[in-house]
């Protein structure tokens, strides 16, 4: 017997990314998504960040938040099992903050 194996892409535009991290923060402090704002920064030397605004509160999104509220968002929004996903980030001038994800 020979089975298939599947491998199922979705990229993230910077809307996308927006979105999850809107999400995933509105959740973390018991908000509407549209009461969080953010803001995308790059830099050489720190890499890829967002600022977070959210119920009085500014934090720092590094990556490895980041791809915790992607896989949040396709998670809770999608159904979609985070236990199966490979997130990478990107950053691309033209594109902005960029995200492809792999599931398994």
């Amino acid at each position: 017997m020979n089975f298939v194996r599947w491998l199922v892409k979705i990229f993230f535009d910077e809307q996308d990314v927006a979105n999850a991290i809107c999400v995933y923060a509105a959740d973390l402090e018991g908000i509407r998504p549209e009461n969080v704002q953010i803001e995308f920064q790059f830099n050489e030397d720190d890499g890829l960040c967002c600022e977070v605004s959210a119920n009085h509160r500014n934090l720092i999104y590094f990556e490895q938040q980041i791809s915790d509220a992607i896989g949040f968002y396709l998670d809770e929004i999608h159904h979609f099992s985070s236990h199966s996903m490979e997130i990478i980030i990107g950053f691309d001038e033209e594109a902005g903050i960029t995200s492809d994800i792999s599931f398994t």
